[in-house]
């Protein structure tokens, strides 16, 4: 008899760190940092690690595309 592993199926993360951030916009790590610093875009701060929700950086790319 022979089992079959099913995988199980991915998990999208919502909440990026800062290196998933700038690999999800298509950018650096300083200029996400900087957008945080200029506050651009909207972060959470666990201890010393800086989080994104995916849907704040959707929003900010949005609102890039209604000023261009």
């Amino acid at each position: 008899m022979s089992s079959k592993q099913v995988a199980a199926p991915a998990v999208t993360p919502r909440m990026l760190t800062v290196q998933d951030a700038a690999k999800y916009l298509g950018c650096t790590i300083w200029f996400v940092r900087s957008l945080v610093w200029d506050q651009k875009v909207r972060s959470l701060t666990f201890g010393k690690r800086i989080v994104f929700d995916r849907a704040d950086l959707d929003l900010f790319v949005e609102q890039q595309k209604q000023m261009a």
